[in-house]
């Protein structure tokens, strides 16, 4: 049989600078006793909760956060007008000190927002309820007064970008970044009491976030809550303490510490009802927003004063976003251009502070690398059984709880989406997303795995626009663009001036054009003294019919070397060449950009995205021989231009695609939601360059 519930609402400030009037609160105030409310205290709430009294009348609860003045200047002298009682919620550090003000003692009463804003930067907490107020609240005016954390922390939950820091940027902001500076950006915010959330870092003047691990989290808390309730004692005197949750938000770690630390019950902004057997740690409340009208409050009245009807209007706090550990998966064994991303991006997930998973084949040469940064790898003997190693992935994403698997490759595209099948039959859920660093044209099932999963996460605008000409939908493509992290040493040139192509021997990768580009440049000018470097081709002399046995004896080509040769060869030389007749965003380039090489490319695919023509580099049509040629003379013939064209492309890559820069936007794309606009991050280089 059902019975009947204590209604609990949750206000803020009463003021006409916040738009909620003394006027409308009074006229909420008439409303409770009209309908035959009585207003009782939270200790009468928890005894109700615990059976220990009776709920045999209509009870409310009048509940205050943050004890804004306007609190003691216009709520009180209302609520003892009529003889009811409130109970109100304090932030440690904005408890001044001070005599008992009355209204001509404020100046100019502010809104809550300006008021929180004053109190974080410049520790002005004149606009709340002083310590002789408080105390007065408890010992002269019979209302009680607890504990609403010391300074209502906020984080940024999770890094989906929302502008740089501006006068309009949301209050807690102050509290994040302690001062303001207009070039700082902002993400969605949250409590830092329920999030480990994300948190600035600065270093040589720049700025990357990292998140907070469960264990430091929950030492904030511990520290926070102890401080806190030590100070409220010291006001109300009471035996039982309470809580308020900043914005409602909680979890199971800080409601351990809350329990921990003494709180003998908490206050959220959960809906539900309030009546014997509620857990006092998680006492029901309706938050009143500002206008609201009487109608509205006797309406509420009679929806939460009942048990069936205020169970079934519930509204219980979920968290959102809070990305803690990532999942990367590929079935790849080789160290490919796309794997290499991979771990880059298992760097940038790790400096973020966030737990990595890998998923890979046995013989994976990504092995040594992943486990040497910290990540944990997980070997899946077998990736052509497609359903074996999808219910094989669901248990791995179940038992790690993983929040975000992210793929590389084809085959494990379709692994993922068969596990995320399996995970709404009542597995973890996860966000999925697929990585594309190619502009061939895609999978014809693209836009079905799009939908399946949150999304492609692509390398370069081209290789997104090609996605979106199949059928994707363009809320489901996103940008991350690739990153390199270099050994940060001044690159070391070779005494002679170098010209270098990295490639392989396929068409698409232009070597011809390359070999075409060296003969044509050599037919007008012997360039004596400068070296042609050909890496990744194994037989120069297949080459034979599209060149002079001269020239090809003037191109060194080493053959297939590994990465780190490929990067040293680099450091050495001069001048890049990438003659592709199609690409995505190759990382030679940002690894030639990383070895302050001035480029020499072809137009094809998102190479334009990086290269300024004439500033950075020169741009050539695709297969334009004579065009490549003359760019590479213009760099052999002009040291200067060459350097400049060289500094400015370190610049770039180590400010615009470092590590830190791909932990935010990777970030900002694993916490996206649908509905949320695509990530396409920019990489401002013309304003870079403007710099």
């Amino acid at each position: 049989m059902f019975g009947k519930s204590v209604p609990v609402f949750c206000y803020h400030s009463v003021c006409e600078e916040d738009g909620h009037s003394p006027e409308i609160f009074a006229a909420h105030l008439d409303a409770i006793i009209d309908m035959g409310f009585k207003t009782i205290s939270a200790n009468h709430l928890y005894d109700i909760c615990l059976g220990r009294r009776k709920l045999d009348a209509k009870y409310v609860v009048l509940t205050f956060d943050d004890c804004h003045i306007s609190n003691w200047l216009n709520v009180v002298p209302m609520l003892e007008e009529r003889g009811m009682t409130g109970v109100f919620f304090a932030v440690r550090d904005f408890i001044g000190q001070g005599e008992i003000r009355s209204k001509a003692d404020v100046p100019a009463m502010l809104p809550m927002r300006e008021a929180f804003i004053k109190a974080l930067s410049e520790n002005d907490t004149s606009q709340f309820m002083n310590e002789a107020e408080l105390k007065s609240l408890v010992h002269d005016k019979g209302m009680e007064v607890y504990a609403h954390t010391c300074r209502h922390q906020g984080c940024f939950k999770d890094l989906r970008f929302s502008g740089d820091y501006s006068t309009e940027s949301h209050w807690s902001t102050w509290g994040i970044y302690r001062r303001f500076n207009s070039k700082l950006p902002v993400f969605d915010n949250g409590s830092s009491f329920a999030y480990n959330g994300f948190w600035p870092v600065f270093r040589k003047g720049r700025v990357f976030f990292k998140r907070r691990t469960d264990e430091e989290r929950r030492q904030f808390c511990r520290e926070d809550f102890t401080r806190c309730m030590e100070k409220i004692k010291e006001i109300n005197g009471a035996e039982r303490q309470f809580l308020c949750w900043p914005w409602g938000h909680f979890d199971s770690i800080s409601l351990e510490e809350a329990v921990a630390c003494g709180f003998d019950g908490t206050f959220t902004l959960e809906r539900s009802a309030n009546m014997f057997g509620t857990d006092p740690m998680r006492i029901h409340r309706i938050g009143v927003g500002s206008g609201k009208d009487a109608a509205w409050i006797r309406k509420r009245l009679s929806i939460y004063s009942h048990e069936a009807v205020a169970v079934s209007c519930f509204k219980f706090f979920t968290k959102k976003n809070d990305i803690g550990k990532v999942l990367y998966i590929t079935d790849t064994e080789k160290l490919s251009g796309g794997s290499r991303q991979l771990i880059n991006s298992a760097k940038a997930m790790r400096l973020a502070g966030v737990d990595v998973v890998a998923m890979v084949p046995p013989d994976s040469g990504l092995i040594p690398e992943l486990e040497e940064i910290g990540v944990e790898v997980v070997v899946l003997d077998s990736f052509k059984n497609l359903f074996k190693a999808a219910g094989f992935l669901a248990d791995l994403i179940n038992e790690k709880q993983v929040d975000v698997v992210h793929t590389y490759h084809n085959r494990s595209v379709k692994i993922a989406c068969l596990a995320k099948g399996l995970s709404l039959l009542g597995g973890k859920k996860f966000k999925l997303f697929f990585n594309r660093g190619v502009i061939y044209k895609p999978n014809p099932l693209a836009p079905l795995f799009a939908r399946v999963g949150d999304g492609y996460i692509c390398n370069s605008i081209k290789c997104r626009n090609v996605l979106l000409k199949h059928g994707v939908p363009a809320k489901r493509a996103h940008v991350v663009y690739n990153s390199f992290v270099g050994s940060g040493r001044k690159p070391r040139r070779a005494v002679a001036t170098s010209v270098i192509y990295v490639g392989n021997s396929g068409h698409a990768k232009g070597p011809d054009v390359f070999i075409k580009a060296v003969e044509s440049l050599l037919a007008n000018d012997p360039c004596e003294g400068v070296r042609f470097i050909a890496v990744g081709l194994n037989d120069i002399s297949a080459y034979k019919d599209i060149a002079s046995p001269s020239t090809l004896e003037r191109i060194e080509s080493p053959g297939y070397v590994s990465h780190d040769e490929t990067v040293r060869l680099l450091a050495t030389s001069h001048i890049y060449v990438m003659s592709s007749r199609q690409e995505s965003m190759p990382n030679t380039l940002i690894e030639a950009f990383d070895a302050g090489l001035a480029a020499v490319c072809t137009d094809a695919g998102g190479t334009s995205e990086l290269i300024r023509d004439g500033v950075n580099g020169f741009m050539c049509p695709v297969e334009d021989v004579c065009a490549i040629s003359s760019a590479i003379k213009k760099l052999i013939d002009d040291g200067e231009l060459r350097r400049n064209m060289g500094r400015l492309n370190l610049k770039i890559v180590r400010n615009l695609m470092s590590n830190p820069a791909k932990s935010r936007a990777l970030l900002g794309v694993y916490s996206s939601y649908t509905k949320d606009e695509p990530k396409i991050t920019p990489l401002e280089i013309d304003a870079f360059m403007e710099d």
